[in-house]
């Protein structure tokens, strides 16, 4: 085999895991940061000792020509803020092996993802980017828009960060104030607004792992959301989708079509897809391992995620496959009506014992804690991993789950 290292760059986060899965097959990993260090809040998922070498980036021939003597079998992001290195690096040191370049910025960019559909006459949201209110206004006259909800988001931000709808004779305008200028959560100035007509369906996270443009399943995800005042992005739930399900095909067939345009060829990616009465419809891509803890969701249902695919790739040569379920996987979303002290939360530590399906939780805050009011993921106080062969207990256990948030009690 030829070269027996592989570089991740950004191994924070999910990425944390691709080391020592790579490690257990023999092949060592080299660390590669895109900053000095990581953010405060990836910091803890950062395990040095994990890797052989840890490189920072300062120029990208010179490490690339550092990188190339190791002759590594794949250059991998482990991180969104390490996407692009990745991708740049790895047409540097061994050409064709990962995405297609020029159309990075539309894996990352929400404006260009839309743009790069369009080009490929692939089914898309109308939209607009723009820093100019009577631009905008224009637009919504041109698309016949005025008196339909619209939305109005950052550019490149996640988990429903800075995504506010505008209702049909509302003065959307301060809503619009609000997005442009303001540093969003990836620490990202929004210099312009992307406004969007409202996709209205039911909303997928399909995981895919690509190679040399064979696009293959890793799992499927339905999203429960509600909205919140102008907010769009409450989270509610996550829930594997049994490989059989009509809607799996509708969205496989429809997310080639999206990591084609897109130029995803090699490596993992998640997209989003709201299924609307038109069709699929876009909501954003990414070209990594999806985040949020679903690499451990998707073993704990199918058996394998996006990283073991990874390693069958890169160290095998394994082809890209489908998914299929094991057994019921839930992730369940619990918010805060308010800001303040938290009260009557006792039970968050008495879940293992509360919940034949528990699996894990996230639930960071405890009584008394002081807590943000839930208005997008970033926000949510947290989740709870159920799973089980036995649908009824999952339902029973996401009852007992809501009956705990519904005797919440923050002042």
């Amino acid at each position: 085999m030829a070269g027996r290292s592989v570089v991740v760059v950004d191994p924070f986060s999910e990425g944390r895991g691709i080391a020592p899965a790579f490690a257990r097959r023999g092949v060592d990993a080299i660390a590669v940061l895109t900053a000095g260090r990581p953010s405060p809040w990836l910091a803890p998922t950062w395990n040095p000792d994990d890797h052989h070498e840890v490189h920072v980036l300062h120029d990208l021939d010179e490490l690339a020509a550092k990188l190339a003597v190791h002759d590594p079998i794949a250059v991998v992001a482990g991180a969104e803020s390490g996407v692009e290195a990745a991708e740049t690096l790895s047409e540097l040191i061994a050409p064709g092996r990962s995405n297609v370049l020029r159309l990075s910025s539309a894996r990352s960019d929400k404006w260009q993802m839309g743009v790069a559909l369009r080009a490929a006459d692939v089914p898309h949201l109308r939209q607009i980017s723009s820093d100019r209110v009577g631009e905008v206004a224009a637009w919504l006259r041109r698309e016949g828009l005025e008196n339909a909800p619209f939305v109005l988001k950052s550019q490149n931000c996640g988990g429903a960060g800075d995504v506010l709808v505008a209702e049909p004779g509302e003065d959307w305008r301060a809503k619009f104030h609000h997005v442009l200028g303001r540093v969003n959560e990836r620490n990202v100035r929004n210099d312009k607004v992307l406004v969007q007509e409202l996709a209205v369906g039911t909303e997928y996270e399909v995981d895919t792992y690509s190679i040399d443009g064979d696009h293959g399943l890793v799992a499927v995800w339905r999203y429960a959301k509600e909205r919140r005042g102008d907010r769009l992005g409450i989270y509610l739930s996550n829930t594997l989708v049994e490989s059989g399900d009509p809607v799996v095909g509708v969205l496989s067939d429809y997310v080639r079509e999206v990591l084609d345009a897109t130029g995803v060829r090699n490596g993992p990616a998640h997209v989003a897809v709201m299924v609307t009465p038109a069709g699929p419809r876009l909501i954003e891509i990414g070209a990594r391992l999806a985040g949020a803890e679903q690499q451990h969701l998707a073993l704990l249902g199918t058996g394998e995620n996006q990283i073991t695919r990874m390693v069958r790739h890169r160290v095998d040569g394994d082809s890209a496959r489908r998914c299929s379920r094991r057994q019921h996987v839930k992730s369940v979303y619990v918010s805060s009506p308010a800001a303040g002290e938290l009260g009557n939360s006792v039970r968050f530590g008495e879940l293992a014992s509360l919940l034949p399906s528990y699996q894990s939780d996230a639930l960071a805050y405890r009584e008394g804690s002081m807590v943000p009011r839930t208005d997008d993921l970033w926000t949510s106080l947290g989740s709870v991993v159920l799973a089980t062969t036995d649908a009824d207990q999952l339902e029973r256990d996401v009852a007992v789950v809501r009956e705990i948030e519904a005797g919440l009690i923050v002042v």
